[in-house]
């Protein structure tokens, strides 16, 4: 078993690591754990309530084209997926009223191509609408890395859910770089 373990992870090292991701946690209130993983059968990730006798939900916006972690959060949990210079993470959370974990926030951070213009991250709170990023531009006058200050705004989104996150996170990427794009526009003069 070892052998065929450690074979099938120098072939493929992120499904098995992957694939032995389990979160196990109360999510639902219920006082029973509830349970987050990749389903290599499905290729996508599922989430099991206790309430709702361990039903697999599934999602298949989550690409395996890197590391997938599952953390726990204050209330319910994250889904972080880790390429080679960028991340994306979602946030979710038990919603009584729908019986469904709800996504409440994403998170991102890039870091650029090798000069780190547009290095940097951002976050949205789709509970109270606020987005906050800390982004980066090269600036070729000055032959160096420049900060831009905090950016914070108001960013509503559709609600989503885990088994339905539609467009969701295309809209925060493309609102997100268009603030990234116009406060560079703003501070930096070709």
């Amino acid at each position: 078993m070892f052998a065929k373990k450690y074979l099938l992870f120098c072939l493929f090292p992120t499904l098995i690591f992957s694939l032995e991701k389990i979160l196990s946690a109360d999510f639902d209130g219920d006082r029973i754990n509830d349970k987050v993983y990749l389903d290599s059968k499905i290729g996508a990730v599922v989430y099991q309530l206790s309430s709702q006798k361990f039903k697999k939900v599934s999602s298949d916006q989550f690409e395996d084209s890197g590391e997938i972690f599952f953390n726990k959060a204050k209330n319910g949990f994250r889904v972080s997926l880790n390429q080679m210079r960028a991340s994306n993470a979602y946030q979710f959370r038990f919603e009584k009223e729908t019986g469904k974990m709800r996504l409440i926030g994403m998170e991102r951070y890039e870091f650029g191509p090798a000069n780190n213009d547009g290095s940097g991250e951002s976050s949205v709170n789709l509970l109270t609408n606020t987005y906050i990023g800390e982004w980066n531009y090269w600036d070729n006058h000055k032959t160096e890395l420049i900060k831009i200050p905090t950016i914070k705004k108001k960013m509503v989104l559709p609600k989503a859910y885990f088994d339905n996150l539609g467009n969701a996170f295309s809209i925060y990427i493309n609102k997100d770089t268009s603030y990234y794009l116009s406060e560079k526009k703003r501070l930096y003069k070709e």
